[in-house]
């Protein structure tokens, strides 16, 4: 049996600052069970990128079209694909590195979030 005499005070401190992480885990972990959510970057732990959604099929494909845009106003290469989670769809600018979460049900910017950047590293980032 583990008691707390058989770990040292660091061992003790690693384990509770471990403890959010595997909690947030658990959090994603059961939003990416709902096909309505698209939680992580490839959609599950698995990167299936497959979606278990109905209303795309082979033949309804052909006649989609564009219902609506966002634009981050950033014309750089946009690395990362947008999260979405619950009616709200998190999205991620290159340099500056902004981040939107965006309503789904009217389009409207819910909040936004512009980090303080330094424009001179603009030239030393990767793939940007």
């Amino acid at each position: 049996m583990l008691s707390r005499k058989n770990f040292k005070p660091w061992q003790q401190c690693v384990m509770l600052m471990a403890a959010p992480v595997f909690a947030f885990a658990s959090d994603v972990e059961s939003l990416t069970k709902n096909p309505q959510n698209w939680a992580m970057q490839a959609g599950n732990q698995s990167n299936q990128r497959y979606s278990e959604l109905k209303q795309i099929t082979k033949d309804n494909a052909k006649t989609l079209q564009v219902a609506w845009t966002f634009s981050t106003g950033v014309l750089r290469g946009h690395e990362g694909g947008p999260l979405v989670v619950g009616d709200t769809m998190y999205v991620h600018s290159p340099f500056p590195n902004n981040i939107y979460a965006v309503n789904l049900e009217d389009q409207s910017i819910k909040w936004k979030y512009e980090p303080k950047q330094d424009p001179s590293v603009i030239p030393v980032m990767c793939c940007d």
